[in-house]
């Protein structure tokens, strides 16, 4: 069993049996969004009908709207920090049950792959801001940058659903976005994060 394995199944009982049929919760209060359409065919649509919108946005091959947050010591961070290296950019909340199903796999993957030149932040859209996230984050014994969202960021990268995870390239533009989490999808994102770690990294 591996670790990732092991942190999931953990994950999946601490939230409850019911977790696994979960994928996502919509944005303003735990509803289930959607449990039949697979992970694969969510990209594929989200490619095809939103990739057109325009150069900056959330969907693949998109540059993601910039941002300057508040992480949860109170300093800044920005997006465009961390140009050149490969972004798992999560957008959670704490009363979300595959949100927290899906930390676990997040910490295990930055801690995996954080040499190599992968960041991941997990921008918090909790109403309370670091009060609320900060213990949640000592709970969970998350490893990578918390960030407090303002009301800006869920407009901007257009959120109906939670999580929303954002895998950009080097290239700073986004490779593929995942609403919701399953284990499925976690393996997917760990394939397409170490396909995107391999690119350019010579030069990284």
């Amino acid at each position: 069993m591996t670790r990732r394995f092991a942190a999931l199944l953990l994950a999946l009982t601490l939230v409850g049996s019911s977790a696994v049929f979960l994928v996502g919760c919509s944005e303003g209060g735990g509803e289930v969004e959607d449990t039949t359409t697979p992970a694969a065919e969510q990209t594929e649509v989200s490619e095809s009908a939103e990739s057109v919108a325009g150069d900056v946005g959330a969907a693949p091959g998109q540059v993601p709207p910039p941002f300057t947050l508040k992480d949860l010591d109170g300093g800044d961070v920005s997006l465009t920090d961390f140009e050149g290296k490969v972004v798992v950019l999560d957008l959670w909340a704490t009363w979300c049950g595959p949100c927290r199903v899906e930390i676990p796999f997040l910490v295990s993957l930055y801690n995996d792959h954080r040499d190599e030149g992968l960041v991941v932040l997990g921008v918090g859209l909790d109403r309370g801001g670091a009060a609320v996230l900060a213990p949640f984050a000592e709970e969970y014994s998350v490893t990578y940058p918390v960030l407090v969202a303002d009301r800006a960021v869920p407009a901007a990268y257009g959120v109906r659903s939670i999580p929303m995870t954002l895998v950009i390239g080097r290239d700073g533009r986004v490779a593929h976005r995942h609403v919701g989490f399953t284990p499925a999808i976690g393996e997917q994102m760990e394939r397409e994060v170490v396909a995107l770690l391999a690119v350019g990294a010579e030069g990284a």
